[in-house]
């Protein structure tokens, strides 16, 4: 086919095409959909107390969940509180498929509040576990918005107490959200298929919690429901929590009843840097978990921790100043369990990793330890290997 005429009414032609990819490129990334809401013409507002805006601001997801929408918070400081309780815990906002919440980036900040028994959770979804009922929450984006739990406490520490506390989802995003300040892990997001996390930051949470305690992390991702889970976590950071920056966990070490899916999709961690943390990146319990192009460093025990893990990868990252090594990988399950430890190290680099560059315990199903380099050259093998590839690494040349 062939244009017909001049190239001025061609132009005019394409003109309003043009224009609306460049309001698409533009405003796109926050709002999918025609349907945005602005929180303060509900009652969503940085002078309410607490109460009205978690009564207003549930009131308003509830009503969206049916057709969908966009909440808009601009910029201010909105308190909350308990709005509801749940099997572990309470909750400011439960959430709702279809309703998606949107910031002006760091200006807005959200601030639950208050004393709870078990842990207060900002955002909220489990109906698997409260309700006996497998729904997902679906379809969902949060952009753009800090959630600082530094005013909250709880007298006893459980799982709850999360900036994010999601059990089965699907086609959820998070896009330039920090959290911190929470009692137990900030970004707690279960059994997600087809999910992403980009350019998020969590610090400082877990501060209810002890190293030995479950959970308290920055990023912490649970499977196990269905074989079709997958999450994305790129260009994100985490620092000063208790216990990991990123990590990974079967669900089935709490509920193998729920919980037994053991071939899930994969889930990938690029381009994250952690510091601070006990154990910046790894997993217990994790499978088909890939780290790659990330950064730790100060870690307080290890960078890259690894315990009863199979189908895991470290590669082409770096680790710097830990505590007491760069790479640790554990097991404590017998040989013919499905965790039986299988873990790749390929293509890093090590700085000044504590006592060892790579510390491995226990049985181990496979170790691979290839292309790295550190300028530490012990490696402790405290453990049978069944298969053991060890090449081209610094401390396998002389000299």
């Amino acid at each position: 086919m062939q244009w017909k005429g001049s190239g001025m009414m061609k132009n005019k032609i394409l003109f309003p095409f043009v224009l609306m990819l460049a309001f698409l490129l533009l405003f796109g990334g926050c709002f999918r959909d025609d349907k945005v809401f602005l929180a303060s013409d509900y009652g969503v507002l940085p002078e309410n107390i607490a109460l009205e805006n978690t009564r207003n601001l549930q009131k308003l997801i509830d009503a969206l969940s049916v057709d969908g929408g966009t909440i808009y918070i601009p910029a201010g400081c909105y308190a909350f509180c308990a709005g509801g309780s749940q099997t572990i815990g309470e909750h400011c906002i439960r959430l709702r498929s279809n309703v998606s919440i949107v910031g002006d980036g760091e200006k807005t900040v959200l601030t639950p509040q208050g004393e709870s028994a078990y842990g207060l959770d900002m955002f909220y979804f489990n109906d698997y576990l409260d309700l006996g009922e497998p729904n997902y929450l679906e379809n969902c984006r949060f952009e753009k918005f800090v959630i600082d739990a530094s005013g909250t406490s709880c007298r006893n520490y459980t799982s709850a107490g999360k900036g994010f506390m999601i059990n089965l989802m699907r086609n959820c995003h998070w896009v330039d959200v920090t959290v911190m300040g929470t009692d137990a892990t900030g970004f707690g997001m279960d059994c997600p298929v087809d999910c992403s996390v980009t350019d998020c930051t969590a610090a400082e949470c877990g501060k209810a919690a002890s190293v030995d305690n479950g959970g308290a992390s920055g990023f912490g991702i649970g499977f196990g429901f269905s074989n079709m889970e997958s999450i994305a976590i790129s260009n994100c950071v985490a620092v000063d929590n208790c216990r990991f920056g990123f990590f990974f966990e079967h669900q089935n070490r709490f509920d193998q009843e729920r919980y037994s899916a053991t071939a899930p999709k994969g889930f990938a961690v690029t381009n994250a840097k952690a510091s601070g943390n006990t154990w910046n990146f790894g997993g217990m319990r994790a499978l088909n978990t890939v780290y790659r192009n990330c950064i730790s460093k100060n870690a307080l025990e290890y960078g890259y921790y690894f315990a009863d893990c199979a189908e895991c990868t470290v590669d082409k990252s770096t680790s710097s100043q830990e505590g007491v090594a760069a790479f640790s990988v554990i097991t404590t399950t017998e040989r013919t369990d499905l965790f039986n430890g299988s873990v790749t190290v390929s293509h890093c680099t090590v700085t000044d990793p504590g006592c060892c560059t790579v510390l491995a315990r226990g049985y181990l199903h496979k170790l691979n330890l290839f292309g790295n380099i550190t300028n530490q050259m012990e490696i402790r093998l405290q453990a049978q290997i069944e298969n053991f590839t060890n090449e081209n690494n610094s401390w396998n040349c002389e000299g």
